[in-house]
């Protein structure tokens, strides 16, 4: 299932297929160590209007649901 990462819940793990957006947001989310082709897990999202908290390569990153809504990730499908 292909969806956007704000959309995901506290304990999925997605696939990053794309980033949507402009130099400067590509930049910055590839500062925290989010490329396309990474796996990451949500620890946390957002909570009316928060950050969501994800884990990548084995850090804890913080991410805002602006930035969270243009990364386009791939959810497993679940048996």
């Amino acid at each position: 299932m292909i969806t956007t990462l704000e959309k995901l819940k506290g304990g999925d793990t997605a696939v990053i297929r794309d980033i949507k957006g402009g130099y400067g947001v590509r930049q910055r989310l590839s500062r925290l160590g989010l490329h396309p082709k990474d796996t990451i897990e949500i620890i946390r999202s957002g909570y009316v209007g928060g950050p969501m908290l994800v884990e990548i390569h084995g850090s804890e990153v913080g991410i805002g649901l602006g930035m969270a809504e243009k990364i386009e990730v791939e959810v497993p499908d679940r048996p």
